[in-house]
């Protein structure tokens, strides 16, 4: 009876670990997701800037030409 209780109690520790362990792969997951999601809006704030500096310059050149 005693090893069936010691039993019991490694596979609730077991458990404990198990939830533990998704718990934080759930949070590295979502970290993670958080970090790309920032550097694409980085990276696409950068991108528009770039685009608009060409379209003024473009705009400057044709302006000039008239």
């Amino acid at each position: 009876m005693a090893s069936q209780s010691q039993g019991i109690q490694q596979l609730l520790a077991a458990e404990k670990k198990a939830a533990e362990r998704v718990a934080d792969a759930r949070k590295n997951k979502t970290k993670k997701l958080k970090q790309a999601k920032e550097e694409a809006a980085a990276e696409i704030e950068q991108y528009k800037n770039e685009c608009e500096a060409k379209f003024r310059e473009k705009q400057k050149k044709s302006t000039r030409k008239r």
